[in-house]
Parts: structure tokens; C-alpha cells; sequence
């Protein structure tokens, strides 16, 4: 019988085999090589070192057939290990007794098991299975306990990173009154992000024993800054107060401001805000509302009063007013898509798509450059310039622009040369009833020198009223004599148009194109 055939169990694990006499060392390594090449392949993982154990196993057998050869001694059978470069495997082969030397216990391979150090993970219930195999079987022993890695702490962010923490003035000619404003208003409470708490892993061991820590989980990095909480346990970030949401330095922070998720309506009746504010729905019913910051109206406006004595206005969806009962002030712009309706009057510019019968005064340049780009029916004081598509509609209605001087200037002198006038009026018609009563001399009544005395004293009024008037009518005129850069830009003029720049007056009766209306050599040119 050769050495390839198995062993028959005898007793409590014992094996009692038959002589095996030495064979060449050749024949063993073909049966190593065809046990290896199944265990690659029952265990593909350990394909490497499988491979080694074997390249070992060749060695340990050709010494033993040397020493066979030589000695002529009978040659106990053999168990040889072999340990996985990370100690997480260990491998056995059972090599066969040489000169009729003894076999192999189970007990005996058991102890050699211990002795090799060979500790933990050992295979007990698949050992005596693989033993009973016999000789120059290649088989698993003990298995390590790889670390099994915990769970870094994550973020769940619930909103968009955005960087507006308030509402920009626009430097450009137009407003995208299509998209989002880039503004997150938030609740106090809200979730901001959800945070996921690291969770442990399990250590390891290998097959020696060896303790095997397992990787340290990490707690995430939470985006936390200003105005913000973690709470549920660690579990979120949240809101701390009502404002709008921005990112700075990669952090969750809140612009602090007050924020009305619904309408502002007559309930309402008058709010008056210190900071920014922010209306999700619409402004209508007659509200009165006054803010110190920006002010955000998420729907329409009608027939309300909003004015922001420190920022900008914007309506994103429109202001549908109703004559002398819708106003908008802003110390710095107003933005709009339509405005109808409305008086306005902004620090530093408009912004438009559509304005009519409305009045507009405006410290800065009036853009209505997209959308219809059209200005009809409107009264328009820009103190630099109105920059439009059209101006007027085929209804052949009539607006009013004037440019280039302070907004209020074209009214504020013709209200001075209109009272000046009506000063000087009345204090020539006090000279009649002056002059009369002087003439009587000594023959003047008691009740004549009265009424002189009150005649007096009101043309003295009306003569101090009088040089101030002509004072602030001479420091407006200053203004109005300065060259102006003023000018009215539009791609289609339809009349009618009047227009003031400075104390130049036209007015536009025909149809005209690519009208740039400017002053030059002391006259208005449309070209």
C-alpha cells in the first residue's frame, strides 16, 4: 500500500497504518502540489500563502528523505505548521513516518498545535474532519479574528451651503427675478443637519493570541457656527433663532432677523422691525411696515406702505398697488419685477422689468432692461439715468422722465418759482391798501392805523418770504446750471414723453428708435 492511502482511525483518535517504505521525494512533491492546488481553491484568499506552506513543505520533506536515507532509523510521522504573514491563518500537513517509523495521534497533533502557540481561533470541530484525511493533506487550523472597523461619525447636511446671509444690492443692470433669491430663511428649532455619532468597532486577534486593536472611529466635524446648536442628544445641528441661513468658513451660521412665514395684512396693521425682515407670502391690506434692514417680501405687494430705512427692498413676485395707497422707500434699492401702481423712492437705484402709473424717485440710475423692459404712463426722477427697452405703448399714453440732478430738484423748483410767484403777487397787492392809508396823514382813524400797522407787519412777512424763496430758488438753479450726464436710454420711444434735464425742457411727440437722450450745446437730443 502507498502512503496515499488513508489512515483507518483506531480508538479515541489513534491511527494504526501499515509500513510505509521510503519513496523517492519527488512523488511526495506531486501530492503536495496537487493538495495545494485544492486548497487554493477551497480557500482562494490564502492562495498565497498556501504557495509558501508548500514551497516549506518540499523542504521539510527532502530533509527528512535525506536523513531517512542516511540514518536508516525509523522516522516518527510528522505535523508541520505554517503561519500567514499576518498571523491571521495558520495551515497543517501530516508527513508520513519514514523506515516504518510510528504514525500520528489526533491528541499528539492537538498538542503540537498548543506547543506551536497556535492559541486562538483554533478550528475544533473541523480538525479531527481534515486529520482523518491523512498524510500530505494541506489543511486550515485556526482562524484570527480580524479588527472589525467602526463607523466614522457622520454629517447629513438638510440644506443648501448658500453664502447670503442678506439680501445684495445688485451691481448690475438686472435682477434674475426668475430664480431663487440665495436666501434660506429659517425657523428657531429647525434641523440644519443630522449627525450621525461614531460608532466602535471590535478588536481582533491572531491565531498566536496577538491582541489586534481595531481602528479608532472619528467623530464627524459639525458645521457649526453662529446662532446654531447641537442637540437631540449630539444627533443635530439646529437653529437657535429665527433669521436667514448662510455658510461662512464652512460653518452653518444665522443672520439673526425676524421672519413671517405667511401674508402681512390689515391684521397686521403696523410693524415696525429693528434688523432685516423676511415675509414669505405677500404684503397687502393696507400693512404699514418699517424696517431698519433689508427687507424680503417672498410673494406679491399691493396696497400696503414698506419702507427700509437702512437697505434694500425686494419683491420677488411684484407690486400690483393701487393709486396713492402702495409705497415702497429704501434707503438703498428697490427690486422688482413689475412694479404697477406705486410710489417709490430709492436711495440708489431700480430695479424692473415693467413700471406703470407709478412715480419713481430715485437717487441712482433706473434700470428696466429685462423682461418687457418697459416704462409706460410713469413719472421718473432719476438722478443719474433711466435705462430702458421702451418707453410708452400704443395706447399713446404719457410719462414723465427727468435725469441727471437730485430727484426731487425739477418738482422742488418749480414749487419755489410757483410760491415765489405768488409771493411777490401778494406783496404787490398789499401796496394798494399801504399806500392809501398813508395818504390820510393826521386824518387816519384809530381803526385805519390798525389795520396799517397789520398791513405792515404781513408785507414784511411776505418780503422775508420772498428773499428766502429766492435764496433756495437761486441755490437750485446752481444745481440746475451744472452739466449734466444725465440721459435717457431706450431701444423704442413712443409718445408721448416729456422731458427734463436740468432746466431744459422737451417734449417727444413721434415715434422714435435708439433713442439716447442727452443734453449737448445746451440742447435735448434724442440720438
Amino acid at each position: 500500500m502507498s502512503f496515499f492511502d488513508r489512515l483507518i482511525p483506531k480508538g479515541a483518535g489513534e491511527q494504526k497504518g501499515k509500513f510505509f517504505p521510503s519513496v523517492p521525494y519527488m512523488r511526495t512533491f506531486s501530492a503536495l502540489d496537487t493538495s495545494g492546488k485544492e486548497a487554493k481553491e477551497q480557500y482562494p484568499d490564502d492562495s498565497k500563502t498556501v504557495e509558501n506552506f508548500v514551497w516549506a513543505l518540499k523542504e521539510a520533506c527532502r530533509a527528512r528523505y535525506k536523513k531517512a536515507i542516511d540514518e536508516l532509523q525509523p522516522m516518527k510521522a510528522q505535523a508541520q505548521f505554517f503561519l500567514s504573514q499576518d498571523r491571521m491563518s495558520a495551515y497543517a500537513c501530516l508527513l508520513p513516518p519514514e523506515n516504518d517509523g510510528e504514525e500520528i495521534t489526533l491528541n499528539e497533533f492537538l498538542e503540537d498545535i498548543h506547543y506551536e502557540g497556535i492559541k486562538y481561533g483554533v478550528l475544533q470541530e473541523d480538525i479531527p474532519r481534515e486529520f482523518a484525511l491523512g498524510y500530505l493533506h494541506i489543511f486550515p487550523v485556526a482562524r484570527g479574528k480580524p479588527p472589525q472597523a467602526g463607523e466614522d461619525g457622520r454629517v447629513t447636511e438638510l440644506f443648501q451651503r448658500r453664502r447670503n446671509m442678506r439680501l445684495e444690492m445688485q451691481s448690475g443692470s438686472h435682477a434674475d427675478f426668475g430664480e431663487d433669491m440665495q436666501l434660506q430663511p429659517i425657523r428657531k428649532g429647525t434641523v440644519i443637519c443630522l449627525i450621525r455619532l461614531p460608532r466602535a468597532g471590535t478588536d481582533g486577534m491572531d491565531v498566536t493570541g496577538q491582541f489586534l486593536p481595531c481602528p479608532q472611529a472619528v467623530s464627524a466635524c459639525v458645521p457649526q457656527g453662529n446662532n446654531t446648536a447641537v442637540s437631540r442628544g449630539g444627533q443635530a445641528l439646529t437653529a437657535s433663532v429665527d433669521g436667514i441661513l448662510y455658510m461662512e468658513n464652512d460653518r452653518f451660521c444665522i443672520h439673526e432677523q425676524k421672519i413671517i412665514d405667511g401674508d402681512l395684512d390689515q391684521f397686521q396693521g403696523t410693524l415696525r422691525i429693528s434688523g432685516n425682515l423676511y415675509v414669505g407670502g405677500n404684503v397687502d391690506g393696507g400693512v404699514d411696515v418699517e424696517a431698519s434692514g433689508d427687507i424680503v417680501i417672498n410673494g406679491k405687494m399691493g396696497q400696503a406702505s414698506v419702507v427700509s430705512t437702512g437697505g434694500t427692498i425686494r419683491v420677488q413676485q411684484g407690486v400690483y398697488g393701487t393709486k396713492d395707497k402702495t409705497f415702497l422707500k429704501a434707503a438703498c434699492q428697490v427690486q422688482s419685477p413689475a412694479v404697477e401702481w406705486a410710489d417709490i423712492n430709492a436711495g440708489t437705484s431700480v430695479i424692473a422689468e415693467t413700471i406703470l402709473n407709478s412715480t419713481i424717485h430715485c437717487g441712482g440710475t433706473v434700470y428696466v432692461m429685462t423682461g418687457r423692459g418697459m416704462i409706460a404712463d410713469s413719472l421718473i426722477r432719476a438722478e443719474d439715468s433711466i435705462l430702458c427697452l421702451r418707453i410708452g405703448n400704443l395706447a399713446g399714453g404719457r410719462s414723465q422722465v427727468s435725469v441727471g440732478y437730485p430727484p426731487l430738484v425739477p418738482e422742488s423748483w418749480k414749487r419755489l418759482k410757483a410760491e415765489l410767484a405768488d409771493a411777490q403777487s401778494t406783496f404787490e397787492r398789499l401796496w394798494e391798501p399801504i399806500t392809501s392809508l398813508r395818504k390820510k396823514g393826521p386824518r387816519i382813524s384809530e381803526g385805519e392805523q390798525q389795520l396799517l400797522e397789520q398791513l405792515l407787519e404781513q408785507r414784511d412777512l411776505y418780503v422775508e418770504k420772498r428773499e428766502a424763496l429766492t435764496a433756495e430758488l437761486k441755490a437750485v438753479n446752481k444745481i440746475l446750471d451744472r452739466k449734466s450726464e444725465g440721459k435717457i436710454r431706450c431701444e423704442k420711444l413712443y409718445p408721448s414723453l416729456d422731458v427734463q434735464i436740468g432746466r431744459l425742457a422737451a417734449e417727444i411727440t413721434t415715434v422714435e428708435e435708439q433713442c439716447n437722450i442727452h443734453v449737448e450745446e445746451n440742447k435735448i437730443l434724442l440720438k
